[in-house]
């Protein structure tokens, strides 16, 4: 579970610096124009990956039983941003160079959901 996290702690610091700081560069080969409005949003959504970032980083030296609500706030991450980006794709919201962010989401949340699944069988009920 620590690589796993620290894994996710990578890739989240790389997309949300990337995000952060050249933002229109990120989004070129996806073909989505960056006005400077999206680039706002951009921004803003890099801060978010960044701090996720350092909760799993930070996370990695936790019990297991203490790293069930990071699990869960990544598994919903996950989730709902695979539900956006499937959202976009069906409807030409987005071009198709965006299917690259469905694998992205699914490897992520498959991972977060294994070891939410693994650690309710290690916990002790009360």
């Amino acid at each position: 579970m620590k690589l796993f996290l620290a894994v996710s702690a990578v890739l989240a610091f790389v997309f949300g610096f990337a995000l952060l700081f050249i933002s229109s560069s990120f989004y070129a080969p996806m073909g989505i124009v960056v006005t400077p409005a999206i680039a706002v949003t951009a921004q803003t959504q890099g801060a978010i990956l960044v701090g996720i970032g350092v909760l799993n980083w930070t996370a990695r030296s936790l019990p297991p039983p203490s790293l069930r609500p990071v699990l869960v706030g990544n598994l919903v991450v996950q989730a709902l941003s695979l539900a956006v980006v499937s959202r976009a794709l069906v409807l030409h919201i987005v071009p198709v160079q965006n299917a690259g962010a469905v694998v992205v989401h699914t490897v992520l949340g498959a991972g977060f959901a294994y070891y939410l699944a693994r650690s309710s069988r290690t916990t002790p009920t009360l």
